[in-house]
Order: structure tokens, then C-alpha cells, then sequence
């Protein structure tokens, strides 16, 4: 006889990839910063004398240049996930799991997040790339999703190694990054014709080598 077994647990991990992902794609850069900024400011002595957290708020928001009400929004929705430095290591999950439904999936190697100065948080991927001429779609594919995704990243860095490489090589065969407003004007429905034509002028910095 089989054995009967539930699937609340792996309906309960869908659930919660899916919520974290949705709640990742209502925070801003503008959000992420003022998050990081109030967490900090809370610890300064003008600001924890104050005997409410609407009065702590005011103050943090004043110095901000916010609206009061904007920046506990955006506090809010930061603390849905956790500690703003969590929220950044939360991007590298969601950008991962992401990319399993495209054209690189099983092809990439790092997704690290540098949130040290959180008003510029800087994301790096590097992935196997499949052939020199697919690789600025792979790299338009990755772009378009952290803009989707993860719309609090500031700037994307992308390294790909050759199809051959081991998969610990540094040495990258293409390289470049893009600006959050650049991942913006991807449209995912157009990479695959027209990736080289439309998008790789979005990409600052190129270095590439035939492979």
C-alpha cells in the first residue's frame, strides 16, 4: 500500500517564494534607502528621546525630505520581508528562482547582492553563457527580470564564463552592466529577435571576447 503523505509543507514553501517574491516587487530603490535610513537614524540619541514612533518618524522624514506618511509606507513594506539587510540577501533568492523559468535556466553561477550603501544597492550575476551569440540576450533576459523582480537594485553587474569553462572560472568572456532605468525599457518579448539590435546599447562598459 502507498503511503499517504501531505503536501502542506511544499504548498506552504510555494506560497511563501510567491509572497516574497510579490512583496520584493513593490519596493523601490527610494524605498530601500529610506528603510535603511530610518533603521539607523532610530539609533541616534535626537531621535530615540522621542516618546513616539509617529514623532520618530516626522523627524527621520523631515531630515529625508519624505512626506511622513511616505516614508512609513516604505518602512512597512521593507519590515514585510525584515531587516533592510535581509531584504538584499532576500534578492538573491528571488532572482535565482526566477531565472529557472528562462532561457538561462541552470546556467547561473552567483546572484550577490552589495547593499553597503543602501541608496545604491548593486547586484551581481555571473552565468554560463550558451553561445557568443546568444549572450546578450542571456544578459538582456537576467536584466529585464531583476528590473521586474527586484526593482530595488540601482545598478546590475553581469559577468558570463565560456559554454566550456568550469563553473568556478572568473575569466569572463562578455561583461557589463546596466542602470535600473536601462533594465526598465527591456521587453521581454522582444529579446529573442531583436535582443543585439534594441538592447546591448543599454549596457555600459562592455568587454567581450569571441568564443
Amino acid at each position: 500500500m502507498l503511503k499517504a503523505f501531505s503536501l502542506a509543507p511544499v504548498l506552504a514553501l510555494l506560497f511563501s517564494s510567491a509572497a516574497l517574491a510579490a512583496d520584493l516587487e513593490e519596493i523601490t530603490a527610494e524605498d530601500f534607502k529610506a528603510a535603511a535610513y530610518y533603521k539607523e537614524a532610530l539609533e541616534h540619541p535626537q531621535i530615540s528621546k522621542l516618546k513616539s514612533k509617529q514623532q520618530q518618524l516626522a523627524a527621520i522624514a523631515k531630515d529625508l525630505k519624505m512626506a511622513p506618511k511616505k516614508l512609513e509606507a516604505a518602512v512597512d513594506r521593507v519590515e514585510a520581508i525584515g531587516d533592510p539587510a535581509d531584504v538584499a540577501k532576500k534578492v538573491e533568492e528571488v532572482i535565482r528562482e526566477a531565472t529557472s523559468g528562462t532561457r538561462v535556466k541552470g546556467q547561473v553561477l552567483d546572484v550577490l547582492v552589495n547593499a553597503e550603501e543602501p541608496k545604491h544597492v548593486v547586484l551581481y550575476v555571473r552565468w554560463q553563457a550558451s553561445n557568443n551569440k546568444d549572450v546578450v540576450k542571456e544578459a538582456s533576459t537576467i536584466a529585464a527580470l531583476v528590473a521586474e523582480k527586484t526593482p530595488l537594485i540601482s545598478t546590475l553587474s553581469l559577468a558570463a564564463i565560456h559554454p566550456k569553462a568550469p563553473q568556478t572560472s572568473k575569466d569572463a568572456v562578455w561583461s557589463g552592466k546596466i542602470s535600473a532605468q536601462s533594465m526598465a525599457k527591456i521587453q521581454p518579448a522582444r529579446i529573442n529577435d531583436y535582443g543585439d539590435r534594441l538592447y546591448r546599447g543599454l549596457f555600459e562598459g562592455i568587454e567581450e571576447q569571441k568564443f
